[in-house]
């Protein structure tokens, strides 16, 4: 019996030691995950502050500054329906790349008095910015950032400067300028231009040359020849007409028969040493005019006091060139000569009409060679209002042969 009772408690005491050991050993195993699930909790906030403490030196590392002027009119005669586009010159000067995620533009007198917010988009609508300009690149200069309102706002250009333009990044920063900028008197014109297409016109006597007797569909059986020189085929439609058509343009005061035929911008050698040389002597018997669709890309209407032409081949060889006026407004258009009060708007074009004055070929071309150079207009103003600006041609062939 005595020894039954030692074999009882004996068992009683292992059953015992099993249970404490595995009591123990959970506890030890609770501690540990615990132990680990802290660790792993401090590991992931240790993250989130490093990569906040990146993102916001990132933040501060943004530098965005708008370029001079800061905001030009879209060249365009309209766009997303009738909208006011303006192309915004942004420069990035930080050490990382930026996301525009909003802009917002307020204006005093008129345009966004209430506040116009703008938001990246993919289409051409009313209150966007072009988002495939969204982001910058780090050091990337002259970023254009095409800017969309409605038609019924449009931004004032007043001194001192009422519009202010807010960038907002994706990082939360804020980057601002006014616009107009502020204009030096003395400093540079705050208007520019921008050419397009150009045409050429010829009046001569009945031994000179007539853009009118081009021997294109419109004009069969009026006389001209490829054995005279006429080499052009285009059919004529009234201003403005594409490249690929001859141009009527009537009522332009101080020509013969106050109308120019203007074709394409190519004549033929036998037409060019036909034309008046030697500053206006008139024993040659073609006058030449070239048109050039220049756009008014600046920030204020202006007037057209004068302008002028210089195209040359070989250095020596010049074709120059003085404004007689210009063709402006809708379709018919009309005639306003040099000086006149006429303004241009921001972002239209005109056909500036220039009559060569000038023609020198000290080395006669022996080929077909291209005159190139540029065409200038200004203002007569004489404050810092005045306008100038000078805009690259796309130049005035001269066929050797037809």
């Amino acid at each position: 019996m005595f020894e039954l009772l030692i074999f009882g408690l004996a068992r009683r005491r292992a059953v015992s030691t099993i249970i404490g050991g595995m009591i123990i050993l959970s506890v030890l195993l609770t501690a540990l995950g615990t132990m680990v699930f802290v660790s792993q909790q401090y590991d992931q906030y240790q993250q989130t502050a490093y990569k906040m403490g990146q993102y916001r030196d990132q933040m501060h590392s943004e530098n965005i500054v708008a370029n001079s002027p800061g905001l030009t009119v879209n060249a365009a005669w309209s766009g997303c329906g009738g909208c006011n586009m303006y192309n915004m010159s942004l420069s990035n000067l930080g050490g990382v790349g930026v996301q525009i995620a909003r802009i917002y533009i307020t204006s005093l007198g008129s345009g966004c008095t209430f506040l116009c917010i703008l938001n990246p988009s993919s289409s051409s609508t009313s209150y966007a910015f072009r988002q495939s300009a969204q982001f910058l690149n780090p050091g990337e200069t002259k970023h254009v950032v095409l800017l969309f309102l409605p038609n019924t706002v449009y931004l004032p250009y007043a001194l001192p400067p009422p519009n202010t333009i807010s960038i907002v990044t994706s990082r939360g920063s804020v980057f601002s300028f006014q616009w107009p900028f502020q204009i030096q008197i003395g400093g540079q014109s705050q208007s520019a231009f921008s050419a397009g297409i150009v045409k050429v016109a010829y009046q001569g006597t009945s031994s000179g040359y007539d853009s009118k007797n081009e021997y294109g569909p419109a004009h069969a059986g009026s006389g001209g020849t490829v054995s005279a020189g006429y080499c052009h085929n285009e059919p004529v439609q009234p201003y403005p007409a594409g490249a690929s058509y001859a141009e009527k343009l009537a009522n332009v005061a101080g020509v013969s028969g106050n109308t120019l035929w203007f074709v394409s911008p190519w004549l033929t050698l036998p037409i060019l040493k036909n034309a008046r040389t030697d500053n206006g002597a008139t024993y040659n018997q073609t006058r030449l005019y070239l048109y050039v669709n220049i756009t008014n890309t600046g920030n204020t209407n202006i007037t057209i006091a004068g302008g002028s032409i210089d195209l040359t081949w070989f250095g020596s060889d010049h074709i120059n060139a003085v404004l007689i006026g210009f063709y402006y407004g809708p379709v018919p258009g009309q005639f306003y000569a040099a000086g006149s009060a006429q303004k241009v708007a921001v972002g239209k074009s005109l056909l500036a009409i220039f009559e060569v004055n000038f023609l020198q070929l000290g080395n006669m071309p022996t080929s077909s060679v291209m005159f190139w150079g540029s065409a200038s207009l200004s203002s007569s103003k004489k404050d810092y209002t005045f306008v100038g600006g000078v805009a690259l041609m796309s130049g005035l062939w001269v066929r050797y042969t037809c």
